[in-house]
């Protein structure tokens, strides 16, 4: 009905759950690119597995043993992290020998949420590297989450409502393809916490590594700058980066960047100040409320850059004490961040 999955069956061992179908889905005119890698179903529930206490992950296929010797690498960073958190980590089995493939393509893919780091990096590529370069990013992957696939194309643009008419405007401007794509890896590990102090750059390298056939790597957008990378957090360099594969790179992007200087290369892109989606509050992304955390944040920066009154993707056109105050008043920041 339009569309294409790449589908797995995962059994828990160990953890008392029943099987756990996980898929990625998008519009089937992405047929060529969109593949069951069973190396980005490993990176999908490598961690899982890891804090369900399971004792090996044995995935059906071939994997690239580029993978298995790097995947250590994030293992022993978040066991540093979280020395209580976790045992010991599973045995990696495949069904078939390890086996390094060729890139199939040579193009380049972002992660494309609409937000600051999101758009901060995809700006500073096309403005980095010419049409046709290897690097150049020629199309921009939005996930949207549901628990089972979408059952048509139009359910699945449906699924993915609230940045997707923000990401084809973008797109649109910079001359590269949206990918809209359908998951349901949130469920595989529900939990707020896991996700995002350990988990989520896994998750977003194993989305975009099942586009492995149609490029050759795809970029993360950092969520700090270089001088703050001692703060645990679920995507970072030293884990995004070493999930992955001889034929497919994932490349962990914008470390060199602060926000300010993210956000300034987004405000003065015009089609970007129009279309930034950073709520914290409003799980459509279709608007930003203008009163979370990050809003407020995102507005007063665009007020230091003189660029909030001619921006529309906010309710408001400038930032006053009271706002800042709702930081303070409802406790959005807890004191790590505070510390940044």
């Amino acid at each position: 009905a339009g569309t294409v999955r790449a589908e797995a069956t995962i059994a828990w061992e160990e953890k008392e759950a029943p099987p756990f179908r996980l898929f990625v889905q998008a519009e089937d005119q992405h047929e060529d690119r969109l593949w069951p890698d069973p190396n980005a179903f490993l990176v999908a529930c490598i961690l899982s597995a890891w804090d369900a206490g399971e004792r090996r992950v044995r995935v059906e296929g071939a994997l690239c043993p580029t993978l298995c010797q790097q995947i250590k690498a994030p293992i022993a960073l978040l066991d540093s992290w979280y020395p209580n958190d976790f045992g010991t980590p599973p045995a990696i089995e495949s069904t078939e020998e390890v086996n390094a493939l060729h890139p199939f393509q040579s193009g380049s893919a972002c992660l494309l949420s609409c937000g600051i780091d999101s758009l901060g990096s995809l700006r500073a590529n096309l403005l980095q590297y010419p049409p046709g370069h290897p690097a150049a990013v020629t199309a921009g992957i939005l996930i949207a989450h549901q628990k089972k696939p979408a059952e048509s194309r139009q359910a699945l643009l449906e699924a993915a409502r609230g940045r997707l008419p923000a990401a084809r405007e973008i797109t649109a401007d910079a001359q590269i393809d949206a990918i809209p794509v359908c998951t349901n890896i949130w469920w595989l590990n529900p939990d707020g916490y896991f996700f995002s102090d350990k988990s989520h750059g896994a998750q977003l390298a194993s989305i975009a590594s099942f586009f492995s056939r149609g490029f050759q790597r795809a970029y993360i957008a950092a969520s700090f700058f270089a001088p703050y990378l001692h703060v645990p957090w679920g995507s970072h360099p030293l884990l995004d980066n070493y999930f992955s594969t001889a034929h497919f790179q994932i490349v962990h992007h914008g470390v060199e960047m602060t926000r300010l200087a993210k956000t300034k290369l987004a405000a003065d892109w015009p089609v970007a100040l129009q279309n930034i989606r950073v709520c914290a509050n409003d799980n459509s992304g279709s608007t930003n409320c203008g009163t979370c955390e990050k809003c407020i944040r995102t507005m007063t920066t665009l007020v230091a850059l003189g660029k909030l009154r001619e921006c529309r993707s906010f309710p408001r056109r400038d930032v006053d004490v009271e706002l800042l105050e709702y930081i303070e008043t409802y406790d959005m920041m807890d004191e790590d961040y505070q510390a940044l």
